[in-house]
């Protein structure tokens, strides 16, 4: 029998791939993803998969206080934004209720720059190959190909694919997975396919994004006492934040990411504007709301420092004087859920097909992504995916993934829905004789 991704399945990745899907919020163009998903409708209906769902939510969505700003902000520029970026759902077998159900999600949004496919030495480069096209593709061709070898599954189970946008750029999955779960796509068993080396992760963190602004005076290298230097104070928030932040998150077994810091890019100028944001993934919601008091708490101290460090300097005197004025606090985004779930049975119908149980809580390897949103009594949700984040390059120029390894995880996936189909035909029959 032939392999579950083969020729046909590895072109309509290719063509997936040569779509740039880089996430609004990375500088995509927003209209280029409701294209992909058209091509991915149209791969999934060659592999027999019906259309369930293409739709989004409305704008009024936006108005969650625990939406992303980002994506508030997007809505607030263009109220049909959200009908740009919708989710796609294909599916196989009857529909017989959430308790019958597997769903696989990936998402079809990149990271950014776009990265054109090559294929080199059975090697596939370019972006979405590891995170996120390449594991969807192959999940999908191994749904397919478990229906095809096993008929009777089409009517004792039902296996849906998500394809969902709003993952990366700090969307969250947001107005992706979130908007799919609130109504009503949900199952059993609901696998997250992103690269975790082909372990089950049933925990994931959530993240929080505060921002630090400064908001005065330019002036010029001619005057530079003149102007509130941006430049200066965040730099000096950015290294007091990391040592004295940093090591809180880490003992708590958070992480803080110190990020973007932007101001501007002339060599003659006293920047009077600019901001930074910081990036702190958690565990769970008491560990939030602890560094949430702690990064409040310490800005007070840092702006003591601050004035401590440069009492005697005159080009920075204006920017003391007035710190209260110019600095600004914000969030762009918390108040998220983490993942946290186990499920005994699952795990074990899990580990049968190969893929294995890792506690990514333990050994830090545990990340963020849009699986966050779906836990729930009654469902077991799991990331697991081929390849790693780190080792095949995701968010990086380096993106890659071998062929094989592709073609691995789809036999995996088909060999899962095989069991998912027995173990929900054994229930039946169990409950049938009761």
């Amino acid at each position: 029998m032939a392999e579950p991704f083969g020729k046909a399945e590895l072109a309509w990745l290719l063509a997936l791939m040569e779509l740039d899907t880089v996430s609004p919020f990375e500088g995509g163009e927003p209209a280029a993803l409701g294209r992909a998903q058209r091509t991915f409708l149209e791969g999934a209906a060659e592999l027999g998969f019906r259309q369930l769902r293409l739709d989004s939510p409305a704008a009024e969505f936006a108005d969650r206080a625990d939406v992303p700003a980002p994506v508030r902000e997007a809505v607030a520029a263009d109220p049909d934004f959200l009908a740009g970026q919708p989710s796609a759902v294909v599916g196989l077998g009857r529909d017989r209720g959430p308790d019958r159900r597997l769903i696989v999600n990936f998402h079809l949004d990149t990271v950014g720059p776009h990265l054109a496919p090559r294929l080199v030495d059975g090697v596939l480069h370019g972006r979405g190959a590891v995170d996120d096209k390449g594991p969807g593709v192959a999940a999908a061709a191994g749904i397919a190909a478990a229906f095809a070898a096993e008929p009777w599954l089409a009517e004792t189970i039902e296996v849906q694919l998500a394809s969902v946008p709003g993952e990366e750029g700090g969307a969250m999955g947001s107005y992706g997975t979130r908007h799919l779960v609130e109504t009503g796509s949900v199952g059993r068993l609901m696998l997250f396919a992103e690269p975790t080396e082909g372990r089950v992760m049933d925990a994931c963190t959530a993240a929080m994004t505060p921002r630090l602004r400064i908001t005065g005076a330019d002036s010029t290298d001619d005057h530079p006492a003149g102007g509130h230097n941006a430049t200066v104070a965040l730099g000096f928030l950015a290294d007091f934040l990391s040592r004295r932040l940093g090591p809180l998150a880490h003992r708590s077994g958070a992480k803080l990411c110190v990020a973007g810091l932007h101001t501007g890019t002339s060599h003659n100028r006293v920047y009077g504007s600019g901001e930074l944001k910081l990036n702190i993934a958690y565990q769970d919601a008491e560990q939030a709301a602890g560094l949430e008091r702690a990064l409040t708490g310490l800005l007070p101290r840092a702006k003591e420092e601050f004035a401590a460090a440069h009492a005697d300097n005159p080009f920075t005197a204006k920017l003391v004087a007035d710190w209260d004025r110019v600095l600004h606090f914000d969030w762009l985004k918390r108040g998220l859920p983490a993942l946290n779930n186990r499920d005994a049975v699952m795990e074990r119908l899990l580990a049968d097909c190969g893929l294995p149980r890792h506690d990514g809580l333990a050994d830090g390897s545990a990340f963020t992504c849009d699986a966050i949103w779906a836990a729930a009594p009654g469902r077991y949700v799991a990331v697991c995916g081929p390849g790693g984040l780190d080792r095949n390059g995701a968010h990086t120029p380096d993106e890659h993934l071998a062929v094989a390894e592709l073609a691995a995880y789809a036999q995996q996936i088909k060999k899962l829905v095989v069991r998912f189909g027995t173990h929900i035909a054994q229930d039946t029959a169990q409950e049938e004789t009761r």
